[in-house]
């Protein structure tokens, strides 16, 4: 597994015995909220959570139309799972959430997912599935893979769609090669990314996936 990957993943201790475990790399959010936040026991989905999924479960989902709201909830369980090492095997994840979960797809919105764990036992006691709804983040990116024709700074870590006039665009795209789903893992991303002749930069998720080669200019 990828260190950097299962750092991310385990982001707080939540009292003696719970940890909230999720990606939620993306930074600092507004804050603002009026309405008392909803605790993950009882979040559905549809409800909506920070962009930085908080410490405690109990703050866990946010009015879907404060300044927090940065995910929304696709799918919620309390599954019968055990998370050793503080993290979920890659295919249970998939399994729950499906395989395009994190994938950075061309002209798509961010995806995530987390859970929440006993510390101790590992067991889990809830597991979720996010997508951006489209709030921009604090540097102006839209939560989208960006397309053809549009802009992005490929030294962020997510890649997000930025204003072209943007002081954080660097680059407009000027192709992209989305690679096929069952190529995620294999392709040959070298030669695709020789072919753009100059500025390239592959879109690599936190499963280690490579899911397009943008052309840079």
């Amino acid at each position: 597994m990828n260190p950097q990957r299962r750092n991310r993943r385990l982001l707080a201790s939540c009292g003696a015995a719970l940890a909230l475990t999720g990606c939620g790399p993306f930074g600092d959010t507004d804050s603002g909220a009026e309405d008392a936040p909803i605790p993950v026991a009882e979040a559905a989905v549809g409800d909506c959570t920070a962009r930085d999924v908080p410490d405690d479960p109990e703050d866990f989902a946010v009015d879907c139309g404060s300044a927090d709201a940065f995910w929304t909830i696709t799918a919620i369980e309390d599954p019968d799972l055990i998370a050793v090492g503080g993290t979920l095997p890659d295919a249970e994840v998939f399994a729950f959430c499906g395989e395009s979960i994190g994938a950075q797809v061309p002209g798509r919105a961010w995806t995530d997912w987390g859970m929440v764990a006993d510390a101790v036992s590992g067991e889990v006691k809830s597991l979720f599935c996010l997508e951006a709804v489209g709030r921009p983040t604090a540097a102006g990116a839209d939560p989208t893979a960006p397309s053809e024709g549009e802009c992005l700074d490929p030294a962020d870590d997510i890649l997000g769609t930025y204003p072209c006039d943007s002081p954080e665009a660097a680059f407009t795209v000027s192709s992209v090669v989305a690679i096929d789903e069952s190529e995620w893992g294999t392709a040959d991303t070298a030669a695709l990314a020789s072919a753009c002749g100059g500025h390239a930069h592959e879109a690599v998720d936190r499963f280690g996936r490579t899911t397009a080669v943008y052309c840079l200019e």
